[in-house]
């Protein structure tokens, strides 16, 4: 699959942040899928968040593949946006965080999204 787009979509802003919290702290993101993959192997994608209004671009490349914490067949993906979308998950996502959960929850949430 080297070079060709995945595109991953979210009905809901909840969905994202909880996936993007849990591919923060275990430092990949986790894409359940049938096909085999290799090591190495570099994917590029189109992240959609209707809630967000905004198509995100990354890029990755595979550092395992086979099975995640509950058994899921698929591939663990180290990823970095690019820099229009970094800019806005550090700057829009806080907005839509402290907009959604209020300022505790805000205040701990947008921490997370710092530098990524």
């Amino acid at each position: 699959m080297e070079n060709d787009t995945v595109k991953i979509e979210y009905k809901k802003f909840s969905s994202f942040l909880k996936d993007y919290i849990k591919s923060l702290s275990r430092g990949y993101l986790f894409l359940i899928s049938d096909e085999e993959h290799s090591v190495g192997e570099k994917f590029a994608f189109s992240i959609e968040v209707s809630a967000l209004g905004k198509s995100l671009s990354a890029e990755g490349t595979v550092i395992f593949a086979g099975e995640n914490e509950v058994g899921e067949k698929g591939i663990g993906l180290e990823f970095s946006f690019d820099e229009k979308s970094k800019c806005f998950v550090s700057e829009k996502m806080k907005e839509t965080v402290f907009y959604k959960y209020g300022n505790v929850w805000g205040t701990r949430l947008s921490a997370l999204f710092g530098d990524k």
